[in-house]
């Protein structure tokens, strides 16, 4: 049950991102991303939906956003997001589907079950850190 973390990089006030993905590029690049945004920002990768709510109950700070990928091996993005959604105290949260997907079904199935957006993952790191800059606007993470 391994996790990456750089929440150590940023200000402990600064608002939290936590990344649910199981690609481990995916997670790097992300967390880069954020770095590279002025604002600050603590980001937390988790590497699979099993991990989000046991982390979340033992958590000292609870994340501002949470980006979800649908397709993980252990436990889908759509489980987690249910399982999030159907919890009370973390169904707030606000949860974004970062995924490769940009079925049609799967927009729609993530908007149903509680999402608060969906994204599709870009194919360059630039249009990443575009992303993610708009995502900490969009969020108001800084």
């Amino acid at each position: 049950m391994a996790f990456h973390s750089s929440i150590g990089l940023a200000p402990s006030d600064a608002p939290t991102v936590w990344i649910v993905d199981d690609d481990e590029d995916d997670r790097l690049f992300l967390s880069s991303a954020f770095e590279d945004v002025p604002q600050p920002i603590r980001v937390l990768a988790l590497t699979d939906g099993d991990q989000l709510l046991p982390k979340l109950s033992t958590c000292e700070q609870l994340p501002q956003l949470i980006l979800l990928d649908i397709n993980m091996a252990r436990q889908s993005g759509f489980d987690t997001l249910t399982q999030l959604r159907n919890t009370p105290t973390f169904a707030h949260l606000p949860v974004v589907m970062l995924t490769t997907s940009s079925d049609i079904s799967d927009i729609q199935r993530s908007l149903a079950l509680g999402a608060n957006q969906f994204m599709t993952k870009p194919a360059s790191y630039k249009q990443l850190v575009t992303l993610v800059k708009g995502l900490t606007q969009q969020w108001v993470l800084s």
